[in-house]
């Protein structure tokens, strides 16, 4: 199926979802840019147009989750599938003459990549812009929250109360999937996808979005919050130590742009065109 096929299935099925209220069927669509070199670039998600929700009234140990609000994306967007590998990021780098990040010892290749600042995220999306002459770049906060809850209203995608072992395991409740019990991140897929089909929205690593920290101000379009201070951004989703409670799609907090850190890394947009 085209690219500009799949673009128009996605605008009727956003219609559907904006008019009924509710998720449509879909049928998730994927495609992959190349690099200059012939090489695949990052598998990208189609994300239709439609409406959602952002934010909850909820408070964890991490901070006020909220206000909840009506959000409009006007927009087809798409978003990798899964978070950026090591693989991914190394090539940049090997290119560009970074030094490489710190993988612990848990391996690299398809793991996601780790120990990657704010700074660090823009610039691999610079270069996958220059590489491939479409525009790369994070999400905003708004944008993620959207994907991630792929046409529902709930705390997690699938419903409003955590499933252990759905996406994410909380290893203080016990019962974690076979081979999830280490306390490290693991090769994305294995755990459910959403139903846009991205992978490990409330687990694995967090992520790094565009918007500034900004505890006053919040978007109800997709557009970064650009308010505040800007040397703090916002991180999403939970991590592979996260408790249950902060998985929630609404969860977030502000790091510093130069912050590294072994449970916290990103995942792209691709603007369309």
């Amino acid at each position: 199926m085209s690219l500009l096929r799949n673009i128009f299935t996605v605008l009727a099925l956003s219609s559907l979802i904006t008019s009924c209220g509710n998720p449509a069927p879909y049928s998730a669509e994927f495609f992959s840019d190349k690099l200059s070199d012939g090489i695949d670039g990052p598998q990208l998600s189609v994300i239709p147009a439609g409406a959602g929700i952002a934010g909850e009234e909820y408070t964890s140990s991490i901070g006020y989750h909220g206000p909840q609000r009506s959000i409009k994306n006007n927009t087809v967007f798409t978003i990798t599938r899964a978070e950026v590998t090591f693989a991914q990021y190394d090539k940049f780098a090997n290119a560009t003459n970074r030094k490489l990040p710190d993988d612990r010892g848990w391996g690299r290749g398809d793991m996601p990549v780790i120990n990657v600042s704010w700074m660090d995220a823009t610039a691999y999306a610079k270069w996958l812009t220059e590489q491939t002459n479409q525009y790369y770049r994070l999400p905003s906060e708004t944008e993620w929250e959207y994907a991630a809850r792929a046409g529902t209203k709930t705390i997690y995608w699938w419903g409003n109360e955590y499933i252990q072992s759905k996406e994410h395991c909380d290893r203080d409740i016990g019962g974690c999937k076979a081979g999830t019990e280490a306390a490290q991140p693991w090769i994305s897929g294995r755990y459910n996808a959403n139903p846009y089909s991205l992978y490990d929205v409330t687990s694995n690593v967090a992520e790094w979005v565009m918007d500034c920290d900004d505890e006053k101000n919040r978007a109800n379009d997709t557009t970064p919050v650009k308010t505040g201070d800007c040397e703090y951004r916002i991180i999403k989703g939970g991590d592979y130590s996260s408790r249950a409670h902060n998985t929630r799609l609404s969860a977030r907090h502000g790091f510093s742009v130069d912050d590294k850190s072994p449970s916290l890394g990103f995942r792209l947009v691709r603007e369309m065109h």
